[in-house]
């Protein structure tokens, strides 16, 4: 089975039209396919033809409000802060981000973070999909030496090791992946990353 995620698509329908065009039985928008709350519906209707295959989570620029909405809308899977199976893996979903200067309608404190990830707790070969990075990583570097990531997610995948994370947000490092013990972790970005499960 083939699962195709990605993030940070930001109204931009062309990125979306290759994603779809990329053959896989789920995709995971891991969040931000709008920008300020904007564009969704354009981004619904070059998705809908993947309907219940399309799994969603909300970034930082929608709320969890919004993307019910347009899940229930276009057929798409609202899956934000759920655990789901393809096959035998379990995949779990946190969207928003950590908090950012830009006053974004989807933020958690790292609090809220830690909070979100509890119900995730002891899930055995669990591949977590999240908006944000894990802070002090490759994947969370927006400017040589700045960081931006979440100290709570960090804190959860090093006592967790599950082994995958999957995450966008940071849009300077798309591509990259790094390691935090057992787990790998990858920025999908809008061009998206694709595994066989």
């Amino acid at each position: 089975m083939k699962v195709l995620i990605f993030s940070d698509i930001h109204g931009d329908l062309r990125a979306l039209a290759r994603i779809v065009e990329q053959p896989a039985d789920v995709y995971i928008a891991a969040g931000d396919l709008a920008t300020f709350r904007k564009g969704l519906d354009r981004c619904g209707k070059v998705l809908k033809p993947l309907g219940e295959r399309l799994w969603v989570l909300p970034g930082n620029h929608e709320t969890h409000d919004d993307i019910r909405e347009f899940c229930r809308r276009f057929g798409f899977v609202d899956f934000h802060r759920r655990v789901l199976q393809t096959n035998s893996t379990p995949w779990a979903g946190l969207g928003y981000s950590n908090i950012t200067p830009f006053k974004t309608p989807g933020e958690y404190s790292e609090e809220e973070i830690a909070e979100a990830l509890a119900p995730f707790d002891g899930i055995a070969g669990l591949h977590l999909v999240v908006h944000f990075p894990p802070y002090g990583t490759r994947l969370d570097e927006y400017a040589p030496g700045q960081h931006a990531g979440s100290p709570a997610l960090r804190a959860w995948v090093e006592r967790e090791q599950p082994p995958f994370l999957f995450c966008g947000h940071i849009h300077e490092t798309a591509g990259l992946s790094d390691q935090l013990g057992a787990t790998l972790c990858i920025n999908v970005g809008k061009e998206g990353y694709a595994i066989e499960v």
